[in-house]
């Protein structure tokens, strides 16, 4: 009995490291490295120059450097990673395997954001050295708030328009209004660009606490939905193939 459950496990273990080595190959594949260079180089050059122009206080003035470089690194596997299974012919095969799909894309999503986490995480460290100190943690975890709810919108998005430079142009209008209303929503929970190391001068703390706090719930669960939805939209062999 004891040989069975081990043998199961084992199994198990090597499907789980298969399918993880098999999705790492398709989100490092194409043009995935020129936005990780991307957000390598914005991130040295804005850091620099912040370094030998700029007096850094704290970390509120490098927020949206993480928040930016983020975006660019979940940007290309969200908007088309569906196109680019479409392009390759294996989504016949995905949709060929009855609920092995969800899998796929599903542990794909999540290794997205567990890469940019820990690139996130890099920088932030990076920073904490040779700039300003601060909670490496803390600001990593708050950054990937919206990087999280702006790349499952993108994922879901991609899932209902189905063509990689469609989604990218919606994403990116979508973008732009986030970030004219950043300065029209600046003290409200609805702000996608929530910066909560960012206190304002008429606000409390504690207030400023309620309100990130709320905000982080929305985000959450804003990406929760829209991972359902394109999870559900996957459903619909015909529009895929």
């Amino acid at each position: 009995m004891y040989t069975m459950k081990n043998g199961r496990l084992n199994s198990y273990l090597t499907l789980a490291g298969n399918m993880i080595r098999y999705n790492l190959r398709i989100i490092f594949a194409n043009k995935f490295i020129w936005f990780l260079a991307g957000a390598v180089a914005f991130y040295l050059g804005v850091s620099v120059l912040y370094a030998f122009t700029a007096e850094v206080s704290d970390i509120a003035d490098f927020f949206y450097i993480f928040i930016f470089s983020g975006c660019l690194l979940v940007f290309y596997p969200s908007v088309f990673g569906i196109q680019n299974d479409q392009d390759a012919r294996t989504i016949e095969i995905l949709f060929g395997i009855p609920n092995y799909r969800y899998k796929v894309w599903l542990v794909r999503i999540i290794l997205i954001f567990i890469i940019t986490f820990l690139i996130m995480l890099a920088f932030a460290l990076l920073s904490s050295i040779l700039i300003v100190k601060f909670q490496i943690l803390k600001v990593t975890a708050h950054v990937m708030m919206p990087v999280l709810f702006l790349g499952m919108m993108a994922f879901m998005l991609s899932t209902v328009i189905r063509n990689g430079n469609g989604t990218a142009v919606v994403m990116i209008i979508f973008g732009l209004f986030f970030m004219i209303l950043d300065d029209f929503l600046s003290r409200s929970q609805w702000n996608v660009f929530h910066n909560p190391f960012e206190l304002p001068y008429d606000v409390n703390q504690i207030t400023w606490s309620l309100i990130t706090v709320k905000n982080r719930i929305i985000l959450a669960t804003g990406s929760i939905l829209f991972l359902l939805a394109a999870l559900y939209n996957l459903q619909k062999r015909e529009k895929f193939m």
